[in-house]
């Protein structure tokens, strides 16, 4: 059983480290199945070294300028698979590749939208391909927009229509794939694959490299400060106190993991790495003990994560690892993109409050929420170790029924996943400056998507058309918890005493 691949890995080699790992599951889990695999990557010389695999090159679309290119070069491909034309060069491994597959599977990420729109066209080509020859399709730990206009929405249907099944990993997607589906449509809330990654075994020389101390957290921080309204020296300053803040509070030191750069001839100066933008951050600590490691495999810092008290972050993935590897995990919501994606994941184990505004950690709710971790660390362990093994058996069945439906011997998943009860951190008094924070973030969300609706015209008010809706239903969502944190915060009486009063002025 051959099975072709696409992931969005290896651009110039660039290691991005959520993107590489989704895709290194879904490697692993096709090949422990009895499946080989070939992988279609954007540079197949560094893809094959790594994952050992055969690969072929993506359809180009991320090369080209404009919009109009990419619908040339989808047209040009419509018109290889019409057997109009003779097949592009650029083309031609990667259909060769499709003829010779059972099946081509869709693996995870967050890149379908209107904002990295190449990536739809790249997976719409591929689904024409294969339907051109009937060969299923399988998508799975998907993100869908938030970002998404007209046009896309259209084709992202299309991509629905023939595929098997469709793994949204987590619910805002799981719900706006079903509206463009439509009944009956194949789509799933299922959890992020990279929840499977299992940790690297580390040698004797990279422990002693590592130098890891005997309690820390682990921190993973974007390079840029684009949604925060900070420069990037301010973002870089906040992030600084935060986690000076945090080595004051815990009594821990801090190892800063970056998510994006590259694992070979690393350039420390690469302003559009994590190594860069951790090192401004350590520049700016004042406490001494928080340190920039240099990047690594996803395997490997999965490992250093496993024996970290926390993990800290405004990237999304250390969320996922922190479940996987029952670590407590704590994002920071950076943007509205962010919040779809980091609430998303923690809503999935019951632990959507520890999803906290970047503008709200400080002074107050991060140094609560961290004492509360710290006075109840054995209970919420237990909660990370326990939902974490119920996901994670979730997504071992759910590749149990991609592999099995494509060997003709059993049917995919077609369940959710299994829903966690909530767990809190926050007394009543907090939560209720919890809730406001989020409510002023959705706010700021809101008016940035207006203002950028009318930047873009009359394509860009299309796209916001969706996210108005979504973030006015979200503040509707957090009107009412703020609205029934404040009624249970009420005094004993005080429903009584307004009743007196409204009859008092009747009179």
């Amino acid at each position: 059983m051959r099975i072709l691949v696409i992931g969005d890995v290896s651009w110039r080699g660039s290691y991005h480290l959520g993107d590489e790992a989704m895709t290194e599951v879904a490697i692993t889990q096709l090949q422990h199945r009895g499946a080989e695999v070939t992988l279609i990557a954007g540079d197949p010389g560094i893809s094959a070294t790594f994952y050992g695999v055969d690969t072929v090159p993506q359809f180009g679309y991320r090369s080209l300028a404009t919009r109009e290119d990419w619908t040339a070069r989808l047209a040009e491909i419509d018109a290889t698979l019409a057997g109009e034309r003779e097949t592009p060069e650029y083309a031609a491994a990667t259909l060769a590749a499709i003829d010779a597959s059972d099946a081509v599977v869709i693996a995870g990420g967050g890149n379908l939208n209107s904002k990295w729109a190449h990536h739809i066209f790249e997976r719409l080509t591929l689904k024409r391909a294969a339907e051109a020859r009937g060969i299923p399709l399988y998508i799975t730990s998907q993100t869908v927009g938030p970002e998404l206009d007209a046009a896309d929405r259209e084709l992202l249907a299309e991509i629905l229509s023939y595929a098997r099944v469709f793994g949204a990993r987590e619910g805002t997607t799981a719900q706006l794939m079903r509206e463009l589906g439509g009944d009956g449509a194949p789509v799933v809330h299922t959890l992020d694959d990279a929840i499977l990654l299992e940790p690297a075994e580390l040698s004797s020389k990279q422990q002693n490299d590592l130098s890891l101390p005997e309690r820390y957290i682990v921190g993973s921080f974007t390079f840029h400060s684009f949604s925060t309204g900070l420069t990037h020296e301010e973002y870089y300053r906040a992030v600084a106190a935060l986690l000076d803040d945090a080595v004051a509070t815990t009594d821990a030191d801090i190892l800063l993991l970056p998510h994006m750069g590259t694992l070979e001839n690393a350039d420390r100066s690469d302003q559009r790495s994590d190594v860069y933008g951790h090192d401004r951050i350590v520049a700016h600590t004042r406490s001494g003990r928080v340190r920039s490691l240099p990047m690594m495999p996803a395997r490997e810092l999965l490992a250093v994560t496993a024996s970290a008290m926390l993990t800290l972050s405004t990237r999304y993935h250390p969320v996922i690892f922190g479940v996987g590897v029952g670590t407590p995990a704590v994002g920071l919501v950076i943007s509205y993109y962010s919040a779809v994606r980091v609430r998303g994941a923690l809503r999935n184990v019951g632990m959507e409050e520890f999803a906290i505004p970047f503008e709200a950690w400080q002074p107050y709710i991060g140094r609560r929420l961290l004492e509360s971790m710290s006075n109840n660390r054995e209970a919420i362990a237990a909660h990370v170790v326990e939902s974490g093994a119920k996901v994670r058996a979730y997504q071992h069945n759910w590749w149990d029924g991609i592999v099995a439906d494509i060997a003709g011997s059993g049917a995919v998943v077609t369940t959710d996943a299994p829903e966690i009860a909530p767990l809190g951190w926050a007394d009543e008094r907090t939560a209720e400056s919890l809730a406001l924070a989020r409510l002023a973030q959705e706010g700021v969300n809101l008016l940035r998507v207006n203002i950028a609706a009318d930047e873009r015209g009359p394509r860009g008010a299309h796209a916001a058309h969706a996210e108005i809706a979504e973030l006015r239903q979200q503040n509707k969502r957090l009107e009412h918890e703020l609205a029934a944190i404040r009624h249970r915060l009420r005094p004993p009486g005080a429903n009584l005493r307004d009743r007196l009063r409204r009859k008092l002025r009747g009179r």
